[in-house]
């Protein structure tokens, strides 16, 4: 067997919130037919398989995975040009912020509204990403996937991968089988900027903004909310928006006045929940000695140095508990847990 399987990885340095447990197995596959060879591995020897990517939306138990976890580093790119069509394939384990570089840096537009964002390609689609004003399926053509009970690799269409907001077939029981190899976007050589974002538009509303000045504006508007994953602990939005019927919506309006909201166009309305982590709530830069909201965003929690993946847990529920009684509102995880019982 070609590949290398350890022991016993420690998990905590492959992910951002640097929290977790080791792995029963690991291993990093680096090409398609490593990723089989894993998976054929895992299957014969009765080992469940759990796959990270670039470990930016995950806490993982401090009790660790059991089974074979597969770490994705094909990190491979194409590129088709088809007149003012651009197809760009990425494998998964590319990081996701190095091929909007690589994009805008070519003069292709589509994925410039989603610089900066940590993670890899792989895990774009099954979160569906999104950020000023563009989720990743605007873009998406189709994704490569390797399905583990057939044991053979194949190409699903953005309807078959069933996105929704910060959610995918991906993170489905029903897909639970497919492990994402590779995504192809499809990207454009006109000049088409995607300035809908109030932060953008109002940068933007006397100007002609290039690929880059769009690129270098979402790095800057994000290191004002974000911290920088790279210092610091932290997962980056630990909970989705809620997306309200109207009704509610403006039943909250008139109990909080000014809250912002984004019409989903299907009787839905999405809320920003930093607002009311942070004007209802007086959440930003809250917590104790191990966790806490970041300072200059509440929807953002951070392990300041020493917290466990309960005491983040126990902070975030609280936090879901607080919503609840001023709002009513139910607010889900956008960041997926890992291991433990």
């Amino acid at each position: 067997m070609s590949l290398s399987i350890r022991n016993n990885e420690a998990l905590q340095p492959y992910t951002t919130l640097q929290i977790g447990g080791v792995a029963q197995y690991f291993v990093e596959v680096a090409s398609e037919a490593s990723l089989d060879e894993a998976v054929g591995y895992a299957q014969a020897n009765n080992l469940p398989v759990t796959v990270l990517g670039g470990g930016s939306n995950v806490l993982i138990s401090e009790q660790g995975i059991q089974g074979l976890v597969i770490r994705m580093s094909i990190a491979d790119v194409a590129t088709e040009v088809l007149e003012d069509r651009v197809l760009l394939t990425a494998s998964a384990g590319m990081e996701l912020d190095d091929l909007v570089a690589h994009a805008v840096a070519h003069g292709y537009w589509g994925l410039e509204n989603l610089s900066h964002i940590p993670g890899t390609v792989g895990g774009a689609p099954i979160q569906n990403v999104g950020a000023y004003g563009v989720e990743v399926q605007d873009v998406i053509e189709s994704v490569r996937v390797y399905n583990t009970q057939a044991r053979k690799f194949q190409v699903l269409t953005p309807d078959e991968c069933e996105f929704e907001y910060r959610n995918s077939l991906f993170k489905k029981p029903e897909g639970a089988q497919y492990i994402v190899a590779a995504v192809t976007f499809a990207l454009t050589t006109k000049v088409t900027p995607q300035l809908s974002y109030t932060d953008l538009h109002t940068r933007f509303a006397e100007s002609q903004p290039t690929l880059a000045d769009i690129r270098q504006a979402v790095i800057e508007i994000r290191a004002t909310k974000f911290p920088n994953w790279k210092l610091v602990g932290t997962a980056g939005s630990f909970f989705k928006n809620p997306i309200l019927p109207q009704e509610k919506y403006e039943a909250l309006c008139a109990k909080y006045p000014g809250l912002p909201g984004f019409d989903m166009g299907d009787g839905h309305t999405k809320v920003p929940l930093g607002w009311i982590l942070d004007k209802v709530l007086h959440l930003k830069g809250i917590g104790n000695e191990r966790v806490g909201t970041y300072q200059e965003q509440a929807l953002v929690l951070i392990n300041k140095g020493d917290a466990s993946a309960e005491d983040i847990s126990v902070f975030a529920e609280d936090i879901i508990q607080k919503v609840y009684e001023a709002t009513e509102i139910e607010v889900q995880w956008e960041v997926t847990k890992l291991g433990g019982e």
